[in-house]
């Protein structure tokens, strides 16, 4: 029996579309325009479609550089038709696959507290933090602890959690996904905490002349691995000379 050629170079097209991407049936599977343009319908299940077509867009824009190759359609919600050419389509589907994941559930909480030698009253703390504050007391020379802020987010490869007023602190992080970490192990590449604060103003004659500045500083930067479900003491920075230490933990939940 002869085959015909045009059945062979529609079946090579659809052996060509990635596995790995949740993708709708094409109408037109395979089926080039004019212009060398194949048309391919994408499904995405946990980003917004507005960002997956952005993210589609952005990515033949990039690759091609031009509007005319990189045609679009919203067919219905979570659903939308992308026409450029064979490699672009791979590529737009490799970005669709990485970025089409379920939001994080890690729930990162920062708690910054403050050592000094003034005595205070127990701060209190959840259970874990309390532990971790118990064991590095015992080899810090200060007497009294109390704290400063307290702030969590869901965690994704990196961000960031700003915490109080004036001054606050920031602190940015970068996760590490390594082959051959389980769920239970959250490996931070880099872990990073600044200070901004803001210096006095120039007064002359009883008037501000000069409006203050913000100044930021570094306080802490680390790596470090922890398991989900405990708090860990990431670090501390003494402030003022040797009279005061802020110390930073850290709780990972899911």
């Amino acid at each position: 029996m002869k085959l015909d050629p045009r059945a062979i170079t529609v079946l090579l097209v659809l052996l060509a579309a990635p596995a790995a991407l949740t993708m709708a049936a094409q109408e037109n599977s395979g089926e080039t325009g004019p212009e060398g343009l194949v048309s391919r319908v994408y499904r995405v299940s946990h980003m917004d479609p507005g960002d997956a077509l952005m993210l589609a867009h952005q990515t033949c824009l990039d690759r091609r550089g031009d509007l005319d190759s990189c045609r679009h359609e919203v067919q219905r919600r979570g659903w939308f038709t992308y026409n450029t050419d064979a490699r672009t389509q791979e590529a737009i589907a490799a970005a669709l696959s990485r970025s089409d994941v379920p939001a994080s559930s890690l729930t990162l909480r920062l708690t910054l507290l403050m050592a000094d030698n003034t005595e205070r009253p127990q701060v209190r703390l959840g259970k874990s933090e309390t532990a971790a504050l118990s064991d590095i007391r015992q080899l810090l020379p200060y007497r009294g602890y109390r704290l400063v802020e307290t702030g969590q987010l869901l965690a994704q490869a990196r961000g960031q959690i700003r915490l109080g007023g004036l001054p606050h602190y920031t602190a940015i992080f970068n996760l590490q996904d390594r082959p051959g970490l389980d769920e239970s192990t959250i490996q931070f590449e880099a872990f990073e905490l600044y200070r901004t604060s803001s210096l006095l103003p120039r007064i002359s004659g009883g008037e501000v002349q000069e409006k203050a500045p913000a100044e930021t500083e570094s306080l802490l930067r680390t790596s470090f691995a922890m398991q989900v479900g405990e708090t860990v003491v990431v670090g501390t920075s003494r402030l003022d000379g040797d009279d005061e230490a802020l110390i930073v933990l850290l709780t990972a939940t899911r």
